[in-house]
């Protein structure tokens, strides 16, 4: 993310105030969190530190020494800050007592940044972009299990599928995807793809499934398995790492972005079939009755029939880069605070605004869960009503 690393202490400094004393955050520093995962894990720290000292104490601030022993302490490199936190909390004394940093205050700690959210059944599984790479397992409201999976880099996660019992997410930043079982929730293999992936599908078939990337520079492939070149790319900041993959109708659909395009390859042998000129700039795809939802980053939302012929388009304004569907309704999320849902057979599209909705993901009871980078996760009904918020509760 060359070019925003030198704005990031004025941004801290910023952060630093919103936490303290409510201060609103400016313009230039909600569009600086969109793109920089360093501040971004800054501000849940923040967050975090500030819940923990606060807890059941409304009328009292920690003193500012306190405060900032803390956050020293939750700075160190180490697989976890939070027992370094506990034990400076634990040195006020008459401010706080260790039962109140508790299990029953664990809910927010697991969700310090989430950026990807799975489904799977009566879990969910939620990737934060923090530094430790926090993994939460989710079911009924409850944290279930979490680990970290921590790397060279704050993590940057970009995509997540599930496949069977396994589930897989995609970290641009450290090239990487990881393969994990929920029950019990464990880390079981780490893929590597050079230059990071920016999108993910996965296939179940006879010979087990297979899970298909495409990277950041323009490759497509399976994991441990061929891949082509549809384009070479330069490299590109963490927060552009997106792209769509889908296989539909015996056809594996792969959005570029960069070139405006919808690239259809085989899926087995991955040579290219056709390029769809759509131009903007696609970024997600999703399968629907009678085709296929390509989701464009400049504001668009378009319905391709079987033909892969344009059939619609809908101007939904802003930025969405990420969509889920539930029978004929499209919720898109737009990091920069939108969150909209498409009625795909006619009708207004409406919107309701969040903090940072990273990524958006149907569930069994036809119920919208968006990962909401920062906060925790949000529940929303299909006319985006909130249903139930896990983390931390809204400012």
């Amino acid at each position: 993310m060359a070019g925003l690393e030198t704005h990031c202490p004025l941004v801290q400094g910023e952060l630093h105030r919103h936490v303290a004393h409510n201060e609103p955050l400016s313009g230039a520093a909600q569009a600086h969190l969109r793109s920089c995962a360093e501040c971004r894990a800054e501000l849940a720290l923040l967050r975090g530190v500030q819940a923990a000292l606060l807890a059941e104490v409304p009328s009292m601030a920690p003193p500012p020494a306190v405060r900032a022993q803390v956050l020293a302490r939750a700075r160190r490199p180490a697989r976890r800050w939070w027992p370094a936190a506990l034990s400076a909390a634990a040195a006020v004394g008459a401010l706080l007592t260790l039962n109140l940093l508790g299990p029953s205050r664990g809910v927010a700690g697991a969700l310090p940044d989430p950026a990807v959210v799975v489904s799977a059944g009566r879990d969910l599984l939620v990737a934060s972009n923090d530094h430790q790479g926090t993994l939460t397992l989710l079911r009924g409201g409850q944290v279930q299990a979490t680990l970290t999976a921590p790397a060279a880099q704050t993590p940057w996660f970009t995509e997540g599928v599930r496949l069977g019992r396994r589930v897989f997410l995609a970290d641009a930043a450290n090239d990487r995807v990881l393969e994990l079982t929920l029950t019990p929730l464990r880390l079981t293999r780490t893929h590597r793809v050079p230059d990071g992936v920016a999108g993910l599908s996965a296939d179940s078939g006879a010979a087990g499934g297979r899970v298909y990337f495409k990277s950041v520079r323009g490759a497509v492939g399976t994991l441990d398995g061929a891949q082509v070149t549809l384009a070479r790319e330069a490299g590109m900041p963490l927060a552009d790492a997106m792209d769509g993959v889908l296989l539909l109708g015996g056809h594996l659909l792969v959005t570029h972005h960069l070139r405006g395009e919808v690239c259809v390859l085989d899926p087995d042998t991955l040579a290219v079939r056709r390029r769809l000129p759509l131009g903007g700039m696609p970024v997600a795809l999703a399968a629907v009755r009678d085709g296929v939802l390509v989701l464009d980053v400049q504001g668009r939302l378009l319905r391709l029939r079987g033909d892969l012929s344009v059939a619609q388009t809908w101007a939904v304004g802003g930025h969405p880069d990420k969509l889920s569907v539930n029978g004929d309704v499209a919720v898109l999320t737009d990091r920069s605070g939108a969150v909209t849902r498409v009625p795909l057979r006619g009708g207004p599209a409406t919107r309701t605004q969040l903090t940072h909705p990273m990524d958006v993901e149907v569930l069994p009871d036809g119920t919208f869960a968006v990962a909401e980078g920062g906060r925790g996760l949000r529940v929303l009904d299909g006319a985006l009503q909130t249903q139930r918020a896990v983390g931390r509760p809204p400012e």
